[in-house]
């Protein structure tokens, strides 16, 4: 079964959308693979970090400064504000030491890391008591955390016992102070969509690549399907136009044939001569190599002689003529009579009831202007109308007699002359050519 169109539009709409969906999982499962490495090199040096008590507790707040102060908050000494203010003052005075040497760890990879760890809360007693909520900051490098990624989470777990003398007794008692501390380490890759975007950067250039390519193929599979569709359509309205065309003469000649048969009469060799002579003006213009030798340019009177046939066989058609130019159309005889006819019986065959021809000498050049007020034309059409074989697609029009060949004939003698053609149209309103030919009689060595 023959699929339309439409059909591969769509087809082709849900093979675009599976690529992209492919090439869009691809480049997800690598963005998240290289961030995952990425990660993993950064967590695997801040890891050791942990065990370097001389950078870290031993510089901000040791485990047994920080376990007296804990014992001063439930004994009262000292508030939870005091001792976050406390920590808050140890991560500000370590924090340009830490800095810098992170940056000596990361700075060499081409990463931006700043790290901090944050006490989630303080508990007494079996975790029975919060004595201080968090976070509380103990360390920091310098930067701003957006999204900040867990590098660890650990309790610490301390305990202390004190020997308190009973108040009036000389007797004393144990005490003691067992404290949990919920504790979390995060980091964030400051530049990471960065150093993600040079390493994507070959992979996501080949998408796109990929992607438009397999675009621009589709889209110059449909012109060319579109072009031969016409080319066919064109050709088909040819062929049944030649077949038309070829009919009454071949019958008349039928006729003649069998009438010589029966006697020989000089009147019926006129009539195969006359339908020969038709055969043969039907058939030349798909001859496209015309020739032009040793002919001189055309004069003012056998240019004159081409309007006035015109108008004898188109005498209902208003027309209008300015003053012929004496000796200055560059054009041959043969050449004159193909273009002007060409034009003219045009704009008859497509609705015209007048048609108004200007000469004009516009520096150095020729310009011929032929206006009608036939149907006029889409202007999705002009870019055509000068293809061999090309009719307009139109119901109403193209049923009009002809081989679609007469403008192609047009544009090729106005190339070989070396001039320009150019041609603006309005449906229902009218069609106007401009044509602009050198004086000088050079022709083209194209033929």
């Amino acid at each position: 079964m023959e699929l339309k169109p439409k059909s591969y539009i769509v087809l082709f709409t849900l093979f675009f959308a599976v690529l992209i969906g492919i090439q869009g999982y691809q480049l997800y499962n690598t963005y998240q693979l290289k961030q995952r490495d990425i990660f993993a090199t950064v967590k695997s040096k801040l890891g050791k970090l942990h065990d370097n008590d001389k950078l870290f507790d031993d510089d901000l707040m040791s485990k047994d400064i920080a376990r007296d102060y804990y014992i001063k908050l439930v004994k009262n000494e000292i508030t939870a504000e005091k001792l976050k203010e406390l920590y808050r003052a140890n991560a500000h005075k370590t924090s340009q030491k830490l800095t810098r040497y992170v940056d000596s760890l990361f700075q060499p990879l081409g990463m931006d890391v700043i790290l901090k760890k944050e006490i989630l809360g303080i508990y007494f007693k079996n975790l029975e008591k919060q004595i201080a909520a968090g976070p509380i900051t103990v360390y920091i490098t310098n930067g701003t955390f957006r999204q900040p990624v867990e590098l660890s989470s650990s309790e610490w777990i301390t305990e202390k016992t004190e020997t308190q003398k009973i108040k009036d007794s000389i007797q004393s008692r144990e005490i003691l102070y067992t404290f949990f501390v919920h504790r979390k380490t995060s980091f964030e890759v400051t530049n990471l969509n960065w150093i993600l975007f040079k390493e994507l950067t070959s992979l996501l250039l080949s998408t796109l690549f990929i992607l438009a390519a397999f675009l621009w193929l589709f889209y110059r599979t449909i012109q060319n399907l579109r072009k031969q569709q016409k080319q066919i359509t064109v050709l088909h309205d040819v062929v049944d136009n030649i077949s038309h065309e070829l009919k009454t003469p071949i019958a008349t000649l039928k006729i003649a044939a069998k009438t010589l048969r029966k006697s020989t009469d000089e009147s019926i060799i006129t009539v195969i001569e006359r339908q020969v002579n038709r055969l043969e003006q039907t058939l030349d213009p798909l001859n496209e190599n015309l020739q032009t030798i040793d002919q001189p340019p055309v004069t003012s009177t056998e240019l004159q002689a081409i309007f006035d046939d015109f108008q004898l066989t188109n005498s209902a058609i208003a027309f209008q003529l300015s003053p012929l130019p004496d000796g200055k159309l560059c054009l041959s005889p043969n050449d004159a009579t193909t273009l002007f006819q060409n034009l003219m019986n045009n704009a008859v065959k497509y609705g015209a009831t007048w048609i108004n021809i200007f000469f004009e000498d516009q520096k150095g050049k020729l310009s011929v202007c032929i206006q009608d007020n036939g149907y006029g034309m889409e202007e999705s059409e002009l870019p055509y109308i000068f293809d061999k074989f090309y009719r307009i697609q139109k119901d109403n029009v193209h049923d009009t007699k002809g081989l679609g060949i007469g403008l192609f004939l047009v544009k090729k003698i106005v190339d070989r002359y070396h001039g320009q053609l150019t041609v603006t149209s309005k449906p229902n309103v009218g069609t106007t050519f401009k044509i602009q030919l050198p004086h000088a009689l050079v022709l083209s060595s194209e033929i």
